[in-house]
């Protein structure tokens, strides 16, 4: 090989290897307008006609709602009229929704907590327009709204909820999660309804010990009702998309809840029966909500004077039987109903029933006559 081929051959191989290790050129977007803060209402309008060109604009929602735009686009010639996509985003660049759009005219909505946000309209390759539109916004109207700098997605930021009352929240593109907080002063049953028109929600209710957590998943549009049985405390009712990080508008929107609560069954001593020498039977009248009940049985009625106590540890069970007791003496009887709740499962009483009296009798002893 002669030695002016060597030197071409070096020379191409030292251009290769150059290539190889310089770092690529990045292209970046050229934005064609100086951001213009949206007047809500006010029509606004430019042309886009290649791919790394963008119109960008800023907006300010006071309240979390829906921020809708309503555009027009024409062609100018190119292969394909229209947008590669819009895009909004917050002040952060953190990407909430996009959306292509294609000839002629278009609304597009994005469910958004209140904040500072940025909408980008984008060209793509051989696609280009003429475009207006129009931006407009309608506050959602939740009982307490939030900002997406400030959401009650964390239980040290949960929202207060007075029990009893109806609420109403949004989910939003830019959310996943709310959470309510919640005093219960007595032990009840608390049925709560929900309504929406949300594909799917998730409802997580929890105590502050740790020890009550239920889940319900897969609630559906419409008005659905759940019941849950909760000691007296402090909970927090934690609200989730059924598909967090969609930006899908089945999943956003309005929900309410409102919650009633029901005492522990309270139930009745039917009857109270003599049954032979020092026996008693007590029957009394089951409830569907309780677990179990507890009887007593005592000889004053403040029920501290030979007080006797029986659990019967299932709800079917309807009767006792109590042995062993004064002859002759009166006992007063009572009985309450009561429900396990938690991972300990603790019990939950009812009030004690109105108290029936019976007198233990004696059994007479008939000698034989002697003659």
């Amino acid at each position: 090989m002669s030695r002016k081929m060597k030197q071409i051959m070096l020379a191409v191989i030292l251009m290769v290897m150059m290539c190889a290790v310089s770092p690529a050129r990045k292209v970046s977007a050229e934005v064609l307008n100086s951001p213009q803060q949206i007047v809500w209402g006010q029509s606004y309008s430019g042309e886009l006609e290649d791919a790394q060109n963008t119109y960008e604009y800023t907006f300010t929602m006071k309240k979390s709602g829906t921020f809708s735009l309503a555009i027009v686009t024409e062609g100018i010639g190119k292969t394909h009229t229209g947008l590669n996509y819009i895009k909004v985003s917050d002040m952060y660049d953190n990407e909430i929704y996009t959306a292509s759009v294609k000839e002629g005219k278009g609304s597009y909505k994005a469910e958004l907590l209140a904040g500072d946000y940025k909408l980008s309209l984008c060209a793509g390759f051989y696609t280009g327009c003429k475009f207006t539109f129009t931006a407009s916004y309608k506050a959602s109207g939740e009982t307490r709204f939030e900002a997406w700098l400030s959401q009650n997605d964390e239980k040290t930021m949960a929202f207060t909820y007075k029990a009893g009352t109806t609420y109403k929240g949004q989910f939003a593109f830019n959310e996943t999660t709310d959470i309510y907080k919640m005093k219960m002063t007595k032990n009840r049953y608390m049925n709560i309804q929900i309504n929406s028109k949300i594909k799917e929600m998730n409802v997580v209710i929890e105590n502050t010990n740790g020890d009550i957590h239920y889940i319900q998943t897969g609630v559906t549009p419409g008005t659905r009702k759940y019941t849950f049985f909760l000691p007296k405390g402090t909970y927090y009712i934690t609200m989730t998309k059924g598909w967090p990080y969609s930006v899908d508008p089945n999943y956003a929107g309005m929900y309410t809840f409102k919650t009633t609560f029901t005492d522990v069954p309270k139930t009745t001593v039917n009857k109270v029966k003599n049954l032979s020498s020092g026996k008693l039977k007590v029957t009394w009248k089951c409830k569907s909500k309780a677990t179990g009940y507890q009887i007593q049985i005592a000889t004053d009625k403040k029920f501290k004077k030979n007080k006797k106590v029986y659990d019967a540890p299932f709800k079917n069970y309807n009767n006792c039987t109590f042995w062993d007791l004064k002859k002759g003496k009166t006992y007063y009887v009572r009985v309450r109903s009561y429900v396990k709740a938690g991972s300990r499962e603790k019990k939950c009483y009812s009030a004690w029933s109105k108290y029936k009296t019976v007198t233990v009798s004696y059994t007479h002893l008939t000698l034989p006559t002697i003659r």
